[in-house]
């Protein structure tokens, strides 16, 4: 049997009188007696899920920060039984969750310091503490999608000329010794070649006295954590690029995937439901829940799931798939299929598209690409089987999501509406008395077109059928006996219209120009069930593809890449089981 031995080190905060807002300095004086973790070793692959425990049980062990203002914090007040509150968007989240589940939270007070170590020995189920999904601990722990978009921004002076990160070239950037501000200028620093004079400060109090006297240029730090520590406007401002995203999740124990199946579809049900927007504006001064943080996946049902629900045994591959890619040097893939020759361009498009994104995949990883031929078996069924390494093209559903994990989407399209630009349609009220194309193989857009106009309450009669993809643009730009005024079809099959038109074509869009979706599909891959570190390196890749641009320049035939949802990042290092991902 595995096992896992957990290193606890005993390094306490420097707090002081400084504000709350700060990210104390590890010394060698706890903050407030917090028990130590035990150290025993702790198999590192258990056989129960810890949601067969928690349904056992009827409670769920929560850990949470103690001095994270907005996201934990320990109240004044005291509940009906005496005990003190824990206030906070993560305190909510978890009291959300555990209702969700019919059982009782039950917080457990941890650090910076020793969270992740009582998740990976079993002393808590969920670690729920502004705890940035970092590569670095995907050793030790796993984690669910993240519910947060944190990061470690740059501030500088109001009347500074910087506008944006390469501008502080040269230049005196200060840090807080001993945090995660001290990481994100390495790794800003590591990534991007820009070189600066580091300035190491011992509280964020003294960091900021430095910048507004001059002393230094910039203060890198958590935005959250900065805003408050700053209090006034007009005194500093940010650069909008990030220097490093820190997307907050929650950990549970590795390999535990039906816990974190259980988790993520919690998340999602809780972010359908109003209920993480209502907890963000309660804490956040009346601000709605952060767009684009959270995708819900298909199928996800109208209540809430509960961990009795969950699969209590956890199971494991029978075979890990990244030592068998590696030593065989083949990566097998599913969802590439045998296209007929009158298939439709955007077929076509698509098919493109997740090829190169495979090969390139294949190509940083040193492996060749097999296709795994089409059986009658969906791409899911042939990962779930054993058939194949990799799906591609497929769509995160949780009627699937038994069988494989899927990972983060690489492509969105839905439904847009593509109008010629001299005849001023600004919207679906527009279209009344207009001659609007759908394609003749998608009737099922006919009935969105119809629902998007009597909602705009214009009657749209004269629907026409456009027989092929090639022949949208034509159908709006050539003189003829029905000479269209929009087509209404998938954003893959009018992207080469708009492309190749871009003065005569455009995309309904909204008051900031943005392009209008009418309905949205994720493209994801699909890996084994709970193959954790196969997983983990397709994400990897993926997202140092994004980082590159090769991620953009791959869809950008069948996509516009301003339309695709960002890319998260978990930062850390590019190098993962002794390969280079990056370029």
């Amino acid at each position: 049997m595995k096992r896992l031995l957990v290193f606890v080190l005993a390094l306490g905060l420097l707090t002081g009188g400084a504000a709350l807002a700060q990210e104390p300095v590890p010394t060698l004086i706890p903050p407030t007696l917090v028990p130590t973790p035990a150290t025993a070793p702790v198999d590192a692959l258990q056989t129960e899920s810890g949601a067969a425990r928690i349904a056992r049980d009827g409670v769920v062990r929560i850990g949470i920060l103690y001095n994270e203002p907005q996201f934990g914090e320990l109240s004044v007040r005291s509940d009906s039984s005496g005990q003190p509150i824990i206030a906070g968007f993560d305190a909510d989240l978890g009291r959300a969750i555990a209702e969700a589940w019919g059982v009782t939270p039950q917080f457990e007070q941890v650090t910076r310091q020793t969270g992740v170590a009582q998740v990976a020995n079993g002393t808590i189920d969920l670690l729920i503490a502004a705890q940035p999904h970092l590569r670095e601990l995907d050793s030790q722990i796993e984690f669910s999608q993240s519910y947060y978009p944190a990061e470690e921004m740059l501030l500088v002076r109001e009347t500074d000329a910087a506008q944006n990160l390469p501008d502080m070239a040269n230049r005196k950037v200060g840090y807080v010794v001993g945090t995660r501000s001290e990481t994100a200028l390495n790794y800003w620093l590591s990534r991007s070649g820009i070189a600066v004079t580091p300035q190491p400060f011992y509280t964020v109090d003294q960091a900021l006295a430095a910048l507004y006297a001059g002393e230094i240029d910039g203060l890198v730090g958590n935005r959250a954590r900065l805003v408050l520590a700053v209090g006034q406007p007009g005194i500093a401002r940010f650069l909008p690029q990030p220097v490093m995203p820190e997307p907050y999740a929650i950990g549970l124990r590795r390999q535990d995937a039906n816990l974190r199946g259980l988790v993520d579809c919690t998340l999602q049900y809780l972010y359908a439901t109003g209920t993480l927007n209502e907890i963000h504006k309660a804490h956040f001064n009346g601000v709605d829940y952060p767009l684009n943080t959270m995708l819900a996946w298909a199928n996800l049902g109208d209540t809430a799931p509960t961990p009795a629900q969950a699969e209590g045994t956890i199971t494991f591959p029978a075979q890990y798939a990244a030592p068998r890619v590696l030593a065989d040097h083949t990566l097998r893939v599913a969802g590439l299929r045998e296209l007929p020759a009158d298939a439709p361009q955007s077929q076509r498009m698509l098919d493109n598209v997740n090829r190169a994104l495979v090969n390139e995949m294949a190509r940083r990883w040193g492996v060749n690409v097999a296709v795994v031929p089409d059986n009658g078996q969906s791409p899911v069924e042939q990962v779930a089987s054993g058939q194949s390494d990799l799906a591609v093209g497929v769509t995160a559903d949780w009627n699937t999501a038994a069988q494989v994990d899927f990972t983060d989407p690489y492509l969105m399209h839905g439904l847009q509406l593509m109008v010629e630009t001299s005849r001023n349609i600004g919207g679906f009220g527009d279209l009344r008395g207009k001659a609007v194309g759908i394609f003749s193989d998608d009737q099922a857009s006919r009935d969105v077109l119809i629902a998007q106009a009597e909602a705009a309450r214009a009657i749209v009669d004269d629907i026409y059928q456009v027989a092929n993809d090639q022949d949208a643009a034509f159908a709006i730009l050539a003189a003829t006996d029905i000479n269209l005024d929009a087509v209404f079809g998938d954003s893959i099959r009018l992207r080469p219209h708009i492309t190749g038109n871009p003065d005569t074509l455009a995309l309904l869009s909204d008051a900031d120009g943005r392009p209008l979706f009418f309905s949205r599909e994720y493209l994801s891959l699909a890996t084994p069930r709970n193959d954790l570190d196969f997983r983990l390196l397709v994400e990897y890749t993926m997202q140092e593809m994004a980082l590159d641009g090769t991620l953009a320049t791959l869809i950008n035939p069948a996509a516009d890449p301003a339309s695709q949802p960002v890319t998260e990042i978990w930062p850390g290092s590019s190098t993962y089981l002794g390969m280079e991902l990056a370029g």
